[in-house]
């Protein structure tokens, strides 16, 4: 599985749990709606803050959002 498939997976699954739509979560992050779709259906990469601001905003640890990925994958992608 590819860290962004891992990552997508993570981030919906914290997402259904506030049952918050991308929306939601662009807006608390601070990006459109489009660049919030664009970050999780893999099209533009994710930046580290992006991540955290998500994971404070949603309530969840930053380690929940990355869970299952290594760094090997995401240095080979």
């Amino acid at each position: 599985m590819s860290y962004q498939l891992a990552l997508r997976g993570n981030i919906k699954a914290a997402m259904a749990r506030r049952d918050w739509l991308g929306l939601q979560a662009a807006e608390a992050i601070g990006l459109t709606p489009a660049q919030f779709s664009s970050r999780l259906h893999g099209r533009t990469e994710w930046r580290i803050n992006e991540l955290v601001s998500l994971a404070n905003a949603l309530e969840v640890p930053f380690s929940l959002l990355v869970e299952g990925i290594d760094s090997e994958a995401v240095m080979s992608a």
